[in-house]
């Protein structure tokens, strides 16, 4: 028997040890239920090796050499992912997902033999195993999910002639091992694909630029009739765009979202209006849209006041130098802008910071090279809104484990409490924390520090109450923006 298969063993039985009828699981304690969850995800991670190489097998038989001898075809299949949709019921992208995978690994297997064997080329052409090759691999060792593989492979995109193959397998295998050695706390299928993403762009700034103008291109919304009666509005927006329109929406309805909290009184009684408001929240979004048209079609837009128009806050980073400091051949030289979207994180060319901020519709902050925000200092108790907009810089979002709050949905919490420390109203000891998470941490004991070394690049620490986990084990905090994360890696290294 495999070691694989031993593996797969023992993690279904670790899965049926918990339990096999419904009131078994009424008896597991709050710890064996996580346990339970992390247990059904390692089984599905082993099971996910087996179905990559059932799809690769499957697509090998069913190439179009075969024609209508092929096995797909012989069942009435148009294609390999048709049939593993029909057998699986699976839904069509999962097909294509596993198909694509499969077809990878069964490549990389062949190639392997093939250069085992003592076969360089064929017809001429050089033998080599495919750059995804560790990503097939992990998968079929049970180290990555089927998500996360494909995450990592369209994260990280295409070879060009300025981004070689052999760059995207380090740059995989990297990630590959980063995954591996967090284990159960390793990135999900949404940030292994940001993360791919962003090493991508760091290597790759020109194409920056290409694949936003690919997303521009596709961006688009259509407006149709419906038989009864209704009107339907569909597409899909660019980053950029979907910036502009989230930040001119949301305050229409944060303070129903889990926005953040106001102190000023007009404020809070215009929160409290939305939460009362009893129109639906989707009812308030289409409502505040079509009020900022209706505003919008009755100006002249060469007299619009600044102040009336949405702004957008872009963060740019001062010295780019430590894009050449990467020791690969083809990394992008300095001199670049690097710009990044607060609202969503999305990185963006150069030109397009250079053109908003002609425009006039961006706050642009300036990061040092290791994440810190320049030139802002202290003030009173309450944060000011430019060190609100340092703390959404650095922090990219509310900090706490597994939130995903960004920073417009975020409060700025004093890791140095204002009354019970007499804590300084400073960067250095300010964090961003969604609603949700800022109150639990008050009422349930938990804690935040900032780390001995008292660097702002260095980052915080969470300290759990001892009810949740009686030995009190810090967990380090990291930025939700992985290009903070890279400057801070690379600037404290």
């Amino acid at each position: 028997m495999t070691n694989l298969a031993t593996a797969l063993l023992e993690s279904a039985n670790a899965v049926t040890g918990f339990g096999v009828r419904g009131e078994d699981f009424d008896h597991l304690t709050d710890d064996q239920i996580i346990a339970l969850n992390q247990a059904i995800a390692e089984c599905e991670r082993r099971l996910g090796s087996y179905k990559t190489h059932a799809a690769g097998q499957l697509a090998r038989r069913s190439t179009r050499e075969l024609g209508h001898g092929g096995l797909a075809a012989r069942h009435g299949f148009s294609s390999p992912e048709k049939m593993l949709q029909d057998v699986t019921k699976s839904s069509g992208r999962e097909a294509v997902q596993v198909v694509a995978l499969g077809r990878l690994l069964d490549e990389a297997d062949a190639t392997r033999r093939l250069l085992g064997s003592g076969t360089t080329d064929i017809g001429g052409e050089p033998i080599a195993v495919p750059w995804q090759a560790p990503i097939a691999t992990a998968i079929a060792e049970g180290t990555l999910s089927i998500a996360c593989g494909d995450a990592l492979r369209r994260g990280l995109g295409s070879p060009t002639e300025s981004v070689h193959p052999e760059t995207l397998r380090e740059i995989a295998e990297t990630l590959i091992a980063q995954q591996r050695e967090a284990d159960s706390a390793g990135l999900s299928a949404d940030q292994m694909f940001t993360a791919a993403r962003l090493q991508r762009d760091l290597i790759d700034l020109e194409g920056v630029k290409a694949r936003q103008q690919e997303m521009y291109d596709r961006g688009g919304v259509k407006l149709f009739p419906k038989p009864d009666g209704m009107w339907q509005l569909t597409g899909q927006l660019d980053p950029e765009s979907a910036a502009i329109l989230t930040t001119a929406l949301d305050p229409y309805t944060s303070p129903r979202r889990g926005g953040p909290r106001f102190v000023n009184p007009n404020d809070k009684a215009r929160a409290q209006a939305i939460i009362d408001d009893p129109r639906s929240t989707e009812r308030l979004t289409l409502d505040g849209l079509l009020e900022l048209v209706t505003l919008g079609a009755a100006l002249d837009p060469q007299k619009m006041h600044p102040k009336m128009r949405t702004l957008v806050k872009i963060v740019t980073v001062v010295d780019d130098s430590l894009l050449v400091e990467t020791g690969r051949e083809n990394a992008s030289s300095a001199g670049h802008v690097i710009g990044l979207l607060e609202a969503s994180g999305d990185m963006i060319a150069g030109a397009t910071v250079e053109r908003s901020l002609c425009d006039g519709d961006t706050v642009a902050m300036e990061v040092t090279r290791t994440g810190d925000p320049l030139n802002l200092g202290r003030t009173t108790r309450l944060f000011s809104q430019r060190q609100r907009e340092a703390l959404a810089a650095r922090d990219g979002g509310c900090l706490w484990p597994g939130c995903e709050r960004p920073p417009a949905f975020t409060e700025a919490h004093h890791t140095r409490q204002w009354k019970r420390d007499r804590g300084k109203t400073d960067i250095v000891d300010g964090c961003l924390l969604c609603r949700f998470h800022h109150r639990q941490l008050h009422n349930n004991g938990w804690e935040i520090q900032r780390d001995s070394s008292g660097t702002q690049a260095a980052g915080f620490t969470l300290t759990p109450p001892r009810t949740i986990e009686p030995n009190q084990t810090p967990i380090m905090l990291e930025s939700k923006s992985a290009l903070f994360r890279q400057l801070q890696a690379r600037g404290t290294g």
